[in-house]
């Protein structure tokens, strides 16, 4: 345990004012797992404020999601902060209520709802679908230095059998520590992915 409290106050000298808050959180976590546990937190990634239906101006372009593929830190419950540039801190009483990749599919959704995009998580008959989308998350996750990263690459086929292959990078900034806060920036990040995805679609059917 003194080891532990000496590396703790380490970490937060080492630290910005603006980024202690997150990292007293994170620390309240650990030091949960010596103590009588304490009640758990569960976030959604997607929103529940969000239209349930929008009437879509046209037919609207109709993508099959096929797999959205994570990297093996986010497939737990336990929400993660990376402490530093080589250290994670996995969470064990602030939990997802769902699997992440339940949560981006959501939240992925109604963002591309937004653009005309109707995108659909079972199979239907061939003729309805316009284009196949495979989704890989390199990272996802809030960081030490104040912002939420947000990396990977997402793959279309087209029904014509030709495909394309796009990287993404979204590295965008917390003004407010603490996981509440962090979510609603992973929000932000998932409306900029589906942003680049419809606008994918577009250029090609021109």
């Amino acid at each position: 345990m003194k080891i532990f409290i000496n590396y703790w106050n380490a970490l937060v000298c080492s630290m910005s004012k603006a980024r202690l808050g997150f990292a007293l959180l994170a620390g309240a976590s650990l030091i949960g797992c010596a103590s009588s546990g304490s009640a758990l937190q569960y976030y959604l990634l997607h929103s529940t404020t969000s239209p349930s239906a929008t009437q879509y101006a046209s037919a609207p372009h109709r993508l099959l999601i096929n797999k959205i593929v994570l990297p093996d830190y986010l497939k737990q419950r336990g929400l993660v902060y990376q402490t530093s540039s080589t250290s994670l801190h996995i969470a064990t009483e602030h939990l997802w209520a769902e699997p992440l990749d339940e949560g981006i599919t959501k939240s992925l959704k109604a963002a591309l709802r937004t653009q005309g995009v109707m995108l659909v998580t079972h199979n239907v008959n061939a003729k309805d679908i316009n284009d196949y989308l495979t989704l890989q998350i390199d990272d996802f996750i809030a960081t030490w230095q104040g912002d939420i990263i947000l990396r990977g690459q997402y793959i279309i086929k087209h029904t014509n059998d030709s495909q394309s292959a796009n990287d993404f990078e979204y590295m965008l900034p917390l003004s407010t520590d603490g996981f509440p806060a962090s979510i609603e920036v992973m929000r932000e990040a998932i409306n900029a992915l589906a942003t680049d995805i419809a606008n994918n679609i577009s250029s090609v059917q021109k």
